[in-house]
C-alpha cells in the first residue's frame, strides 16, 4: 500500500515538540481531564477493546528486571518458532514465527488501523516475545479470547469472506519488519505497549519501579496527542460507598475512617497525568494498585465523592508504558513510518536487522 504523508515531517515533529511542553506539565493534563466532567458517557473504541489484552500481558512485566541491556543480541538464528502455553486448552503449541506475528498482530490492533501503525506493532510485538523467549520465560495465550495468540482456523471464523483480504495484509505487514528487531545496546527491548494514553505516555519508573528508568531508559514519558481524539480516551466509572469499601477490603485494605470525601486523599499525579501515590485511609497506595483496585482503564483518573458514593473519571486505557496504539495510529496517519513511530515511543532505540 502506499503511505500518503498527510502533514510535512518538519511540521510533525514540530508539532509533537511544542505538544510536549503542554502534555508533560501535569496541571495541564489535569484540565484537559475536567473539560466534561460532568457528561456521564462510557464509550468503547473497537480499537481500545482488541487492545486491552496488551495491558494485562505487558503489566505482568512490572517486576521484569532489564536482562540484557549492554549485551550482545544473541537471538539464535535456528530459533523459527515460537512455544505457547495455552491457556484455554492448557496445553503448549508450537507456532512458527511468521504465523505468530501475524495472529499477533491480528489479535492486539484492528486491522483498519494504518498499514504503518500495524507495522509498528508487528515489530513491537516480535521485539517483546523474542526477548521473552530468549529468557527462557513461558508464552502464554488464550486462544479462546484472542489473547496474544489464535490458529488461522479461528480468523477464518471470525472473518468469513473477508478472510482473504485480511491475510493478504498481514502478510505484507509481517514481511515489511521480518528480520528485524527492536534493541537497546544490543539487545533486545522490553517493547511495552498499550491501547490509549492520557495525552502521553508514562515513564516505567512511575508505573513499575523507581530503578525502571535505569534499567529500561527507552520507556521514557512522550507526548502522544493523537490519543485525545479517540472514542475510548475517556470512561466513568461509578461506586456506591458501600461497593467502594468493598473493593478496598478486598484487596486487604483496612476501611477508611471519616466522611467518604476524606478517603481517598493526597493524589500526587505524575508530569504525565497518571496517578503516583494517593492516601486511602491511613494507607499510602499507588494508582496502579488504585487501578487494579477499582477496575478503572488506566491510572490517570480523577476521585469524586458524591452524595450517591464515588464516580471515577479515567483519561486513556492501559498502563502508559511505552508504544500507544491508538497514538501509533494517529502518526502514521499524518505520514510517519513505523521506523519513526518506534524511534518516537521507545527513544534512543534501534531497529537491528538480525
Amino acid at each position: 500500500m502506499k503511505k500518503t504523508a498527510f502533514l510535512p515531517r518538519g511540521l510533525l515533529t514540530a508539532f509533537l515538540l511544542l505538544y510536549a511542553f503542554f502534555a508533560l506539565v501535569p496541571a495541564a493534563i489535569y484540565r484537559v481531564g475536567q473539560i466534561e466532567r460532568n457528561e456521564n458517557k462510557k464509550t468503547e473504541s473497537t480499537v481500545g477493546e482488541k487492545n486491552e489484552a496488551s495491558s494485562s500481558h505487558t503489566e505482568s512485566t512490572a517486576s521484569i528486571p532489564g536482562f540484557l541491556e549492554g549485551q550482545q543480541l544473541a537471538i539464535a538464528t535456528n530459533e523459527t518458532e515460537f512455544t505457547l502455553y495455552d491457556t484455554a486448552t492448557g496445553e503448549d503449541i508450537h507456532v512458527p514465527e511468521r504465523d505468530f506475528i501475524k495472529a499477533a498482530v491480528a489479535c492486539e490492533m484492528d486491522l483498519s488501523a494504518p498499514e504503518e501503525a500495524l507495522k509498528a506493532q508487528a515489530l513491537a510485538s516480535y521485539t517483546y516475545y523474542c526477548r521473552q523467549r530468549q529468557d527462557g520465560q513461558q508464552i502464554a495465550c488464550d486462544t479462546e479470547n484472542w489473547l496474544v495468540y489464535v490458529p488461522q482456523e479461528s480468523m477464518e471464523a471470525r472473518w468469513g469472506e473477508d478472510f482473504a483480504q485480511y491475510n493478504a495484509l498481514l502478510d505484507e505487514v509481517v514481511d515489511a519488519v521480518s528480520g528485524q528487531v527492536i534493541t537497546w545496546q544490543g539487545a533486545p527491548i522490553l517493547a511495552a505497549y498499550f491501547a490509549i494514553s492520557p495525552g502521553a505516555t508514562e515513564s516505567a519508573e512511575n508505573v513499575w519501579s523507581p530503578d525502571a528508568n535505569i534499567e529500561h531508559p527507552y520507556l521514557q514519558a512522550v507526548a502522544s496527542p493523537g490519543d485525545m481524539l479517540s472514542d475510548g480516551y475517556r470512561s466513568t466509572v461509578e461506586f456506591t460507598t458501600e461497593e467502594f469499601l468493598e473493593k478496598i477490603t478486598a484487596h486487604g485494605l483496612q476501611e477508611p475512617e471519616g466522611a467518604p470525601e476524606t478517603w481517598l486523599t493526597n493524589v500526587e499525579y505524575s508530569p504525565s497525568g497518571m496517578v503516583k501515590t494517593a492516601q486511602l485511609g491511613e494507607e499510602t497506595v499507588t494508582g496502579t494498585e488504585l487501578r487494579e483496585m477499582f477496575g478503572l482503564r488506566s491510572a490517570s483518573f480523577h476521585c469524586q465523592a458524591e452524595e450517591s458514593g464515588f464516580r471515577f473519571e479515567v483519561l486513556g486505557w492501559g498502563h502508559g508504558v511505552g508504544m500507544s496504539q491508538v497514538g501509533a495510529a494517529f502518526l502514521a496517519k499524518q505520514g510517519a513510518d513505523y521506523q519513526e513511530i518506534l524511534e518516537h515511543y521507545y527513544p534512543g532505540t534501534q531497529i537491528t536487522e538480525r
